[in-house]
Parts: structure tokens; sequence; C-alpha cells
């Protein structure tokens, strides 16, 4: 897995700006080109059977990739949100395109973690 998720993320304005993470384990023959992320949340329903519900998510996406620290990853252009986030309990979900640097091909990786909120 050439990737992972920081544990905790920050918001702003009921969005997650912006995922970011450590890059470890990717292949030095590798180059990232581009990562998409998203971020979902459950909302916990107010009935005894502790329901859970719908709550919001997001998407973001990094189709450049310079100008970044080296050994992380950061999906800071945004797309799409449905609802506002709120502090706690996330799951982070991240799909990162790769370029073998000697053959041109791609490859693609994927990748889930539980994040918190704050």
């Amino acid at each position: 897995m050439p990737a992972n998720w920081a544990p905790l993320q920050k918001l702003s304005n009921g969005r997650v700006e912006w995922p970011t993470g450590p890059m470890t384990g990717l292949h030095p023959n590798f180059e990232p080109t581009w990562v998409e992320a998203w971020v979902v949340q459950s909302t916990t329903g107010a009935n005894p059977a502790d329901t859970i519900l719908a709550g919001p998510s997001q998407s973001t996406a990094q189709s450049s990739w310079t100008g970044f620290t080296p050994n992380q990853w950061t999906a800071a252009e945004p797309g799409w949100k449905s609802g506002d986030f709120y502090a706690g309990p996330a799951l982070g979900i991240s799909l990162l395109a790769m370029r073998n640097k000697t053959t041109g091909d791609h490859e693609f990786d994927w990748w889930f973690q539980p994040i918190t909120l704050f």
C-alpha cells in the first residue's frame, strides 16, 4: 500500500480542508500522478436502536503533483460536498494513480482508513 491517511484531519466550515497523509511504501520506480480522496461520516440516529443514517460526504483531488511535500499526498482541489462534517470519527477513502518511470505504464492503488475530524 503506497499511502495512508493522517489520523487527524482539519475541518473548515463543515468541510475537510485539505485531506492529506503520508506517502509510504511507494516503489522508487513509480511516481504519483494524481490522487482522489473521499471523506464520509455517519450520523447516529436518536432512537434506542442507534440507527446509522446517511451523513456528510465530500470528494477532493490533486491532479498536479508539483509543489508538494516529499513523501506526502494532499488533495487540495475541491470536488463535491454533501452536508456538513462535524468533529468526530469518519472514514477516508483514496485512489492514487502512479506512473512507472521506466515503462510509462500507469498503476492504481486505493486505501481506506478510519480518521478523526477536528
